[in-house]
């Protein structure tokens, strides 16, 4: 009877003991207890800076040119057709625009901005290739027609590419990187650049429009 009472009693200790190292585990932390985090601090921004976007009516634009030679050079403008403007009032460093390529090779060499009302074709606004600052006190209006500033919320982009090499390049979009208080970030902005290569008339984007 003492010898059975033994042998449950060490049976209840090696069931507690058991017990504690099952709720001591290892060093690792419990999945449920881990802290959620926001995918947008954690990656180094923040919600409340100012970003790149477009009015709301923009689906997309383009500019093809014909009968570029090798290595050639063409100066790009969105004026008229397609402009970016901030999310709330701020300021943005663009340090990038690369192309986004579908077929050979588009380099930009260098970029500038164009403010949306300026009634010329911006071809005298100076290309370097340093950064470029957006500022803009004015948000990124809805699309009205009778909206008086719209204007001045945005603005177009010049581009000084080149087509490297012989064959056709086309790029497909085109990627802007900037910083906005600090943080980097990115806009793909729907705008497509054909450098057709003469006598190309097979590229979708290079066949004569009729």
């Amino acid at each position: 009877m003492i010898a059975q009472s033994r042998k449950v009693a060490c049976v209840t200790v090696a069931a507690l003991v058991a017990m504690l190292c099952g709720a001591c585990g290892t060093d690792q932390p419990d999945a449920a207890a881990e802290p959620t985090q926001n995918p947008t601090i954690a990656s180094g921004q923040n919600s409340s800076d100012a970003r790149i976007t477009v009015p709301a009516s923009y689906k997309g634009a383009g500019k093809r040119f014909h009968n570029v030679d090798p290595d050639s050079v063409r100066i790009v403008s969105t004026l008229g057709v397609a402009s970016i403007c901030l999310d709330r009032p701020g300021r943005v460093t663009i340090n990038e625009i690369q192309p986004e390529m579908s077929m050979g090779e588009i380099r930009v060499e260098s970029f500038a901005l164009v403010p949306s009302g300026d009634s010329s074709d911006g071809s005298k606004v100076p290309l370097s290739g340093d950064p470029v600052v957006l500022d803009r006190a004015t948000a990124c209006l809805p699309d009205d027609l009778h909206a008086r500033d719209k204007a001045a919320a945005r603005a177009a982009l010049q581009l000084r590419v080149r087509k490297v090499g012989a064959r056709t390049a086309v790029a497909e979009q085109l990627v802007l990187r900037y910083m906005s208080e600090g943080h980097p970030y990115e806009f793909s902005l729907r705008w497509s650049i054909a450098l057709c290569a003469p006598d190309d008339d097979s590229t979708r984007q290079c066949k004569p429009l009729r």
